[in-house]
């Protein structure tokens, strides 16, 4: 698959997950839910792979990254992607990672993508997206964010 075609998957299953779910999505319920549903929307289009939310396996070992700390220090660190897919047990195809925020949380955007990078760059996933998800009372799928790194 190419990016193209990655592209169109996550912008019909966030076009759905808009349509079908902006009640929760104005409630703002937990990403968590949010992803869940996402992730749910995505398994679809791939027949040959899994679609996981909060995974943290690396093989059978925890998934882990290296990420500078505060001080700039590369520090291991353990991490779960919001929604991978992948092939579990090896890293042969690993296709997406996805870390999702919604716009209702305060946090900048700068560690996510740092995290996506290394994410990337260190287990091999062909492809890195950040999306900045409308939630709260105004939430409405125009309003989306996306990042690919």
């Amino acid at each position: 698959m190419e990016q193209e075609d990655i592209e169109r998957i996550v912008t019909a299953a966030l076009a759905t997950l808009y349509e079908q779910n902006l009640d929760i999505l104005r409630l703002d319920v937990a990403e968590r839910t949010i992803c869940a549903r996402l992730a749910a929307l995505l398994q679809p289009s791939f027949d040959r792979h899994e679609v996981h939310t909060e995974y943290n396996r690396h093989g059978v070992f925890p998934k882990e990254i290296e990420l500078p700390n505060a001080q700039g220090v590369l520090t291991t660190s353990r991490v779960h992607p919001d929604i991978i897919v992948h092939q579990p047990g090896h890293d042969e195809e690993n296709i997406l990672v996805i870390e999702a925020k919604k716009t209702t949380n305060v946090i900048p955007d700068e560690a996510d993508l740092a995290k996506l990078a290394q994410i990337k760059r260190q287990i091999g996933y062909r492809f890195a997206l950040f999306l900045r998800l409308p939630a709260g009372p105004d939430a409405a799928a125009v309003g989306i964010r996306t990042v690919w790194v």
